[in-house]
């Protein structure tokens, strides 16, 4: 008898086992977890509890998931824009402008006017590159470069590009470029090319510098470049932290410290497409097999920074990595995966890395539209994060399109090669 109930149990769930998801099934997730969202967002714009990096970073992170699915918002359009003019105020008001002035290497200060922009308060703090690294992403989704701010102490400057000076939100992205830019580690060694917690802090880690690149790759979405010689840096950062099994550490090799690599190979892989390395690269191919062979690593099996399912902060390295090297249709590099279910209805791939994603994604779904997070890494940011991994979000710039090249480079491949590129840009965008 026992055995029966046994078997009829397993003969009920197994197709819900055995079921990928289908691309209906995605969408709801995805309208479920923006119905969700927008009922976190307190009176003052802000998204979800904590404390104030916490609010600033989980506003960040749930309007680019808003501005991602602009066009499925459906009835909802209304609504969803006051979601996320209100959120874009309160990331506004927590503008920081700080000065600054020319580095070892290069002039950070893209537009001149000394100051660059982060979000948090205070000249330094141990959240400013995490939290400012979650804004700009939302602010350069806008879709609005040309909108004049007018809340927050950017709001009545001078030195801006709009009408008497005002500032538009492509100042505002620029000027954060600038802050990133101007707060690149340098002179401290393998350390260099790296960013910490604030800038200037005198040392990096993987963890932190993934999110001034992702950055400089959304800025791209304003027309807003990155000074050449910040990749030039950052080149260096690159090698010195990748292992020989093709894995990334916290701190460079020659530190020895490595946890959290599955995230910390994801975010590899988004700072090599942003220094234009991709497949066929040998670094890049050798941090592809190690995600690979990381894929099913088990949640928190080496600590909290490690695994991969069901890990919010490293399926969305992971994520944005794999998108910008392989894309979302390729089934030959990542093949260590969980069963195929053999029923995937997506026109452009079978079973595949994101197919993987997303079927655990829609089964882990809260019946509210929430995700539960893991870790540091709560339902707050979870949510948005795996609403950008369901709805198969395209991470803009990559392949180096968006660096600024050094002087030397530019006389190299001279006007008529410039020309071609641009070119090549526009067919892009």
């Amino acid at each position: 008898m026992k055995k029966f109930l046994l078997i009829l149990l397993v003969t009920l769930l197994l197709p819900s086992i055995l079921m990928a998801a289908t691309e209906a099934e995605k969408r709801t997730a995805i309208d479920n977890g923006l119905a969700y969202l927008a009922t976190t967002q307190n009176a003052n714009g802000s998204f979800d509890g904590g404390g104030l990096d916490y609010l600033i970073s989980q506003t960040g992170s749930a309007l680019l998931a808003f501005l991602e699915e602009k066009d499925n918002w459906g009835t909802n359009a209304a609504a969803y824009q006051t979601v996320v003019d209100k959120g874009l105020s309160y990331l506004l008001e927590n503008a920081n402008v700080v000065g600054i002035t020319p580095q070892t290497h290069g002039n950070p200060d893209g537009d001149g006017n000394g100051v660059g922009v982060k979000f948090y308060p205070g000249v330094t703090n141990s959240r400013d590159t995490y939290v400012t690294g979650l804004v700009l992403p939302a602010i350069a989704s806008s879709g609005t470069p040309d909108a004049l701010v007018t809340t927050g102490p950017l709001a009545g400057r001078t030195d801006g590009t709009g009408a008497g000076g005002a500032w538009t939100y492509k100042d505002v992205v620029q000027n954060t470029i600038d802050y990133f830019s101007f707060g690149q580690t340098e002179n401290a060694g393998t350390m260099d090319g790296g960013w910490r917690y604030y800038a200037n802090y005198g040392n990096s880690d993987q963890s932190t510098t993934q999110w001034p690149v992702i950055s400089s790759l959304y800025a791209s979405k304003m027309g807003v470049s990155t000074p050449g010689f910040v990749g030039t840096e950052l080149d260096k950062w690159i090698n010195n932290i990748q292992y020989p099994d093709g894995g990334a550490g916290y701190y460079p090799t020659n530190y020895g410290t490595r946890y959290g690599e599955m995230n910390e190979t994801g975010a590899l892989l988004i700072e090599q497409a942003f220094r234009g390395l991709g497949v066929g690269n040998a670094n890049v191919d050798a941090a592809l097999a190690y995600i690979n062979s990381g894929w099913l690593w088990s949640l928190g099996s080496g600590g909290s920074y490690d695994g991969n399912f069901g890990h919010p902060y490293a399926m969305w390295a992971i994520y944005k990595g794999l998108d910008l090297t392989i894309g979302r249709d390729d089934m030959t590099t990542i093949t260590n995966l969980h069963g195929d279910p053999g029923d995937v209805d997506n026109p452009s791939h079978g079973w595949n890395w994101w197919e993987d994603y997303c079927e655990s994604l829609v089964s882990s779904q809260a019946a509210n539209g929430s995700w539960a997070g893991y870790s540091s890494w709560g339902t707050g940011l979870a949510t948005p994060w795996f609403i950008n991994i369901l709805a198969g979000t395209t991470i803009p710039g990559g392949n180096g399109e968006n660096i600024i090249p050094e002087p030397a480079t530019m006389l190299l491949f001279g006007l008529g090669l410039l020309g071609i590129a641009g070119i090549s840009r526009r067919k892009k965008n």
